[in-house]
């Protein structure tokens, strides 16, 4: 009995906490026009900061043609059905896209400022109908792009049949040659981007700490570690040297021992995972610091401002001001900044010089 009465007086203090003060009530009429609403926005909001990418990323594979290994015909359109709708935007439904008005065809996605279809009145949103003719009002929207791109490869001008506003109207567009490049947007929020095969990842992070600029300084950074191999480089070096059997095991040893360091409050110089990735990797600064220079050049052709060439630096080295002394798998920042400096110092004189703008290659 007196185990029953002890019990009695705990159970209270164990129940749950509940809240002090009242909240609004809102009902569901009014949650669900305030979703529509954030919704609406939020799609725009992505829509509109990958255009920003696109566009910053057009001109650099226009002008870089001679520099790429590979190339390709484009009018310099995006298009998309509902399902690849969903992966530009990120987290929302097929359904909540449909109910936001976003049709399930194949649409424009975006034009590229400057493009060929740009400058054929194309805009955002309008429908395809037709290529060169061909009806694709039944067909799947996969049929279409697939039908755009071998158009636009057999070399000839373009004729799509568009519906723009309820109403039908036909454009001729002739492509032009761009660098064989895809370039894509990250969600992550780290202050990064990275190059792959054909490939450009640029982190949303990155755009949101950056101007344009310097977004397309980095994008021509990223296109020169494209168009020199280096993704491939590094594979292939990694293999030779015995690395890919080898670095897991070191970067994996020197996690752990950098977290034990930290458990123990030792502090030391470095990571020891990054040094092991680093004894794996031969020439992997220096690809960076070709990418470095010949990616200046790459933004010079294209037009861009080269005043920016050590902003980016300046953030990573704020932001990790490791980076100011201490890098394995990268040239420390105040390298780089240095040698942005006298790549810029050279590009300069070739311009007022009146030589062609194209980076000096190694004897």
């Amino acid at each position: 009995m007196a185990y029953f009465r002890i019990l009695l007086l705990i159970l209270p203090l164990c129940g749950c906490a509940t809240p002090e003060y009242s909240a609004p009530v809102v009902n569901s009429v009014i949650s669900d026009a305030q979703r529509t609403e954030l919704q609406r926005d939020a799609v725009a909001f992505q829509l509109e900061r990958r255009g920003r990418l696109y566009d910053l990323a057009w001109p650099l594979l226009i002008a870089n043609t001679e520099l790429c290994p590979k190339t390709k015909k484009s009018i310099g359109v995006v298009l998309a059905d509902l399902d690849a709708y969903t992966d530009f935007v990120g987290g929302l439904r097929t359904d909540q896209l449909a109910s936001l008005g976003v049709e399930d065809d194949m649409h424009i996605l975006h034009v590229m400022a400057g493009s060929p279809a740009d400058e054929a009145g194309l805009t955002r949103g309008v429908f395809v109908r037709a290529v060169n003719g061909k009806e694709f009002a039944d067909s799947k929207p996969s049929k279409i792009a697939k039908a755009i791109s071998k158009a636009v490869e057999d070399g000839a001008p373009v004729k799509l049949r568009i519906r723009e506003n309820a109403t039908d109207r036909e454009v001729q567009i002739a492509a032009v040659e761009v660098c064989d490049v895809a370039v894509k947007l990250s969600k992550s929020s780290a202050l990064n981007a990275m190059a792959r095969d054909k490939t450009i990842v640029f982190n949303a992070g990155l755009m949101r700490a950056i101007d344009d600029d310097v977004v397309q300084h980095v994008l021509a950074h990223e296109l020169a570690h494209v168009a020199l191999r280096h993704p491939r480089k590094i594979g292939r070096n990694v293999v030779v040297s015995g690395g890919v059997f080898y670095v897991p095991v070191l970067y994996a040893g020197g996690s752990l021992a950098d977290r034990a360091l930290r458990l123990f409050n030792i502090k030391r110089k470095g990571s020891l995972a990054l040094r092991g990735v680093s004894t794996g990797v031969p020439y992997g600064k220096d690809f960076e610091a070709e990418a470095d220079y010949v990616g200046l050049y790459m933004l010079a052709r294209a037009g861009g401002n080269l005043d920016v060439a050590g902003d980016i630096f300046y953030l990573f080295a704020n932001e990790s001001p490791s980076t100011t002394w201490l890098r394995y798998t990268h040239p420390m920042t105040p390298e780089r900044v240095a040698a942005a400096e006298l790549t810029v110092t050279e590009i300069r004189a070739k311009q007022k010089a009146g030589v062609q703008i194209l980076p000096e290659q190694r004897n």
